[in-house]
């Protein structure tokens, strides 16, 4: 978390209020304040301490609700900004003792016991399609973050893409911490019966993290939640998560990573998340990239297509419920036109890891009352399986080496598009890769180290998918050049005998054969027009045939076994 040590610059702008200040209470974990400030004052508030929330007035001035924690509430009234406390009103809540009483209604809130049992149960009772992995053992408060992994094909995801759905890392927000549990349970109740479902779980590999911060959400108790603070914004050490990534454009990490921190960083790295979005409250917007920098200054390479799938997002939960989700422009906003805020897990995931990654408010109040949660899960779990969906859109493909057949890590840019951070990459070990891209006709690029690029012409539909594999000549191999003279070589695959076809002007070519590490397994000299190269003694695989007349490649290609 950034620490605050000098507020000059706000100091400087600010009028100072001539009655005295309230005092905090120094007991407390934290405080929720309310303050009015103008445009500038909210850029610098925004800098140094937890925006909570914003309301924007006719004549330029925002009410801001601010999270002030513990070690920050010097700092704050140094600034001699007039502020009142917004006491926590504490919505009735009730805690599922038993993963029955949670399913049983879904009208409850689990307790930290009830909610391992429940992640539990789920791996128990759908063992081939769920598995519960952890993402970090014990935090600095002594609970999990455990995380639900969703797919028809736990052990290999092929070439899938992969998705990331996380919630709850602010723990006085645990809205969404009750739809990530109903979530995991609706793709695994529903996959027997529901297409939808079926068709996400067989095609895209699922990963769901329903607590980011269990440390804040279960600071008073195991046993129960609330408002702040008897649920807390902040993690145990006083910290907010969402403030305390590495910044976006920053040349270095200049901050202290807290374990979850660490802990999402490395997740997030390992397992090359296509699409994500993690869950808020105090709320109903779906918030996207950039929250560092307002859209003037630097829209996203993708701001059009975040807009069109936004809207999406909105559109559907209005159709269910008029009055939800229709703040900022309609239920969408670019996050630092919203209030810039930096070291966000968005910008991180986006910035750093090419993951396509938004953050959705869930509920403008903080905590639902325990009666209220289905009828919000009923307005907005359509468009969580929607935008889960959009991750099998776009282009995507396999890109592998063009002699040996083997896939490779490589770089794909849209060209006249992406900027130095919003291309995508190639994975091992199945070397897919996936591009969600607004619908239209585009250059893409696809390089990797010692390879030649090879860039195509690709147009992309909304709503679906455009395939394109493409494999790229390594450097020493040449280009195709169309002068060459045609020689034909059959079957390819072959069980047993390959026959090479040479042209009738062509005589004495030396062929080799290589195997797919490169070693010489075979070589001789074709001086027939037709000539039959013996492969039932070599094992199954992939080869390399080079044909070559006067230390010149006439021809190569890759040859299966």
């Amino acid at each position: 978390m950034k620490k605050v040590l000098l507020l000059f610059g706000l100091l400087c702008m600010i009028v100072f209020a001539s009655a005295q200040a309230p005092a905090f209470d120094p007991l407390m974990p934290e405080t929720y304040v309310s303050v009015t400030v103008n445009k500038s004052q909210l850029y610098e508030l925004s800098r140094h301490f937890s925006v909570d929330a914003v309301t924007r007035h006719a004549d330029g001035t925002c009410d801001v609700r601010l999270c002030v924690g513990r070690l920050e509430y010097d700092a704050f009234q140094a600034t001699g900004i007039p502020f009142t406390v917004v006491s926590a009103p504490k919505p009735q809540v009730n805690m599922a003792s038993s993963y029955g009483q949670l399913i049983q209604q879904w009208n409850r809130y689990p307790t930290y016991n009830t909610y391992l049992a429940t992640m539990d149960t789920f791996r128990s009772q759908y063992p081939q399609f769920c598995e519960i992995d952890t993402i970090l053992a014990q935090t600095p408060g002594g609970h999990k973050i455990l995380v639900a992994h969703i797919s028809n094909n736990l052990q290999d995801k092929g070439t899938k893409p992969s998705f990331f759905y996380t919630s709850t890392i602010h723990g006085d927000e645990p809205v969404g911490y009750y739809m990530m549990i109903r979530l995991i349970y609706y793709l695994l109740h529903n996959y027997a019966t529901n297409a939808q479902v079926q068709e996400l779980v067989d095609n895209v590999d699922i990963w769901i993290c329903p607590i980011e911060n269990p440390d804040g959400t279960y600071h008073t108790s195991n046993n129960s939640l609330n408002e702040s603070p008897y649920s807390t914004r902040y993690n145990h050490h006083g910290v907010d998560l969402n403030r305390s990534y590495p910044e976006a454009g920053a040349v270095t990490a200049t901050r202290d990573l807290e374990p979850e921190v660490q802990a999402m960083m490395s997740f997030g790295a390992e397992h090359h998340f296509t699409m994500s979005a993690n869950m808020h409250g105090g709320a109903e917007v779906f918030n996207y990239p950039w929250d560092t920098w307002p859209s003037y200054q630097r829209p996203h390479a993708d701001d059009n297509w975040w807009r069109y799938v936004g809207h999406k997002f909105a559109d559907t939960c209005q159709h269910y419920s008029s009055n939800y989700m229709n703040e900022e422009d309609d239920g969408v906003t670019e996050g630092g036109d919203w209030y810039v805020i930096t070291g966000s897990r968005q910008d991180y995931y986006n910035y750093y890891l090419q993951c396509r990654e938004v953050t959705i408010e869930v509920s403008d109040n903080k905590v639902l009352p325990s009666n209220y949660l289905p009828y919000y899960w009923g307005y907005i779990y359509r468009s969580f399986l929607n935008y889960l969906k959009e991750s099998t859109y776009g282009f995507q493909g396999v890109v592998t080496d063009s002699v040996t057949g083997l896939p490779l890590e490589a770089t794909v840019v849209v060209e006249n598009h992406d900027d130095n951070v919003s291309f995508v990459s190639s994975h091992l070990p199945a070397g897919d890769y996936h591009r969600p891209i607004k619908g239209g006709t585009y250059q893409v690029t696809y390089s990797a180290p010692n390879y030649y690029p090879k860039t195509l012409t690709l147009t992309a539909t909304d709503g679906h998918a455009t395939l394109q594999d493409v494999a790229l000549v390594p450097y020493g191999y040449g280009v195709e050049d169309p002068d060459k003279p045609v020689v034909d070589i059959y079957p390819n695959p072959t069980s047993g005998e390959l026959h090479v076809v040479l042209p009738a002007e062509m005589s004495e070519v030396v062929m080799t054969l290589y195997d797919a590490a490169g070693r010489r397994v075979c070589q001789q000299i074709l001086s027939q027009s037709e000539s039959v190269v013996p492969m039932q003694e070599l094992p199954s695989g992939v080869y390399l045939l080079r044909l070559t007349k006067g230390g010149q490649t006439v021809c190569q290609q890759k040859v299966v076994r």
